[in-house]
């Protein structure tokens, strides 16, 4: 690498001495991808080199620096350059205190050369996350989930010396602001193929130091229908969430469009966190029958109610909160439906109202409980295949309650119940109303006239709001 390509410098001040590119775009110009942004190691003065970059580039400055540590951003219209000081007697010393090794790398501008003391493009050719000393994690234990996240987004793995020492400074976890933590949690659950990350994540045991609600769940057995304990299971369902929604335009063609409108890929991210937790709430709600069968009551409640906790703690945004609270704490709502059908219970308007109660949600909660089927054993039975099949057929009908949501308005409002039967405005009007939208979005009910003659005998009724054909 003795000239740069993919990459404008004229950028850059006149005097190039002591001026170093550094880290993720060495990284992203040695493999020939164009850089995002640009870090630049400066060992004159930062304030004037900035003010030159800004000039040449039209941008303007940003002081980014907290604690001592300096930082000027120089925004522009085509990038975003962050400066440092050249803290150290060399670059090479300034190398030796960062991550890993394929982050330790600089280009020398002025002397057109890579400098790599820590043998970061070997690593690089191997594919490897490397720490550059074992102090690494010590210094900056964020870079304990960094880690994770770089194999994740660049497909490597992690040198076997590197992550015992994960395991060895896990506890270390605890003592990132949450913000730090979660923002790379983020990026891994926003990488499709994750699965195989998160697992040996759970193997350092740095999953369970990052989410400690779900150490009880290690070993915690459930009923004969499951295989595996709470914990196992949960990875097992992150991973049947990332195959279905890798295949899911070629499994369900039919809904690749309805599942853009509903932004399944937009919320995987939140799908694959939500399917670690959906059960942290099992271990506080296990009870064993008399007859020996283990019962997990209510937990899906008590899982939603330490995963908001957890969000809390993670800084999650009140949108993301909101979706892991909706798919955790409505994870079961699509067995329940499933199950009163093959009672012979469901009846017509049961799986319409699970749509309007979980809204824009309804189709990642239905996707999440189908992965938490496909991962209760090493194969699904005949029970768990009806259960596919089911869901199946009530993504079919929610393409049917999305057209009819879409075709027409409300059939009746506040104003006719006022008008044509005389009742006060009262919380009787929401139970009605809902009731007749109901109808409406299931196809039993198609005109204001037939809308108004189920309102005249549900009023007629005894109990005066239960569904004629209930």
């Amino acid at each position: 690498m003795n000239e740069l390509t993919g990459i404008n410098l004229n950028f850059l001040p006149d005097d190039l001495e002591g001026i170093y590119l550094v880290g993720g775009i060495v990284r992203d110009l040695l493999v020939g991808n164009p850089p995002a942004d640009i870090d630049l190691v400066v060992a004159g003065d930062i304030v004037r080199a900035a003010g030159q970059i800004a000039e040449k580039t039209g941008g303007s400055i940003i002081d980014m620096g907290n604690k001592g540590f300096e930082v000027l951003r120089v925004a522009s219209p085509e990038t975003t350059i962050d400066i440092t000081p050249l803290d150290h007697p060399s670059i090479e010393s300034n190398l030796r205190q960062r991550d890993f090794t394929i982050n330790a790398m600089a280009y020398d501008v002025k002397a057109r050369c890579l400098v790599d003391c820590t043998g970061g493009r070997a690593d690089m050719q191997q594919k490897k996350i490397r720490m550059v000393s074992p102090a690494a994690f010590e210094k900056d234990p964020a870079r304990l989930v960094r880690a994770y996240r770089m194999a994740a987004v660049l497909h490597y793995s992690i040198a076997d010396e590197t992550e015992a020492a994960i395991g060895r400074h896990r506890h270390l976890i605890g003592s990132v602001a949450g913000e730090r933590v979660w923002t790379e949690l983020v990026k891994i659950f926003s990488t499709a193929d994750a699965s195989p990350v998160v697992m040996r994540m759970a193997a350092s045991g740095l999953l369970t130091a990052i989410f400690p609600e779900l150490q009880p769940a290690v070993g915690c057995t459930q009923n004969r229908h499951h295989h595996f304990d709470v914990f196992d299971h949960s990875l097992r369902v992150y991973d049947a969430l990332e195959t279905l929604i890798g295949e899911w335009s070629s499994r369900f063609p039919r809904l690749a469009g309805i599942a853009g409108d509903a932004q399944l890929s937009g919320h995987a991210a939140m799908l694959k966190y939500a399917a670690l937790l959906h059960d942290v709430g099992k271990p506080a709600t296990r009870k064993v029958n008399r007859d020996g069968q283990v019962r997990f009551h209510g937990h899906a409640a008590k899982s939603a109610a330490i995963a908001a906790a957890i969000g809390r703690r993670l800084k999650l945004s009140n949108r993301q909160r909101h979706v892991s609270d909706a798919i955790i704490r409505h994870h079961i709502r699509p067995l329940f439906i499933y199950l009163a059908s093959e009672a012979g219970s469901l009846g017509p308007t049961g799986m319409v109202r699970f749509f309007n109660r979980c809204g824009d949600l309804a189709l990642p909660i239905i996707v999440h409980a189908m992965a938490d089927i496909m991962a209760k054993g090493e194969g699904m039975q005949d029970r768990d295949k009806g259960f596919i099949n089911f869901c199946d057929g009530l993504l079919d009908t929610y393409i049917d309650y999305k057209d009819r949501q879409a075709a027409s308005p409300p059939l009746i409002s506040g104003n006719d119940l006022i008008s044509v039967f005389g009742l006060s405005p009262s919380p009787q009007f929401k139970h009605i109303l809902n009731r007749v939208d109901e109808g409406r979005l299931s196809g039993q009910l198609a005109t204001r006239d037939q809308a108004l003659k189920w309102v005249s005998a549900c009023l007629s009724s005894e109990s005066g709001g239960q569904r004629p054909e209930d």
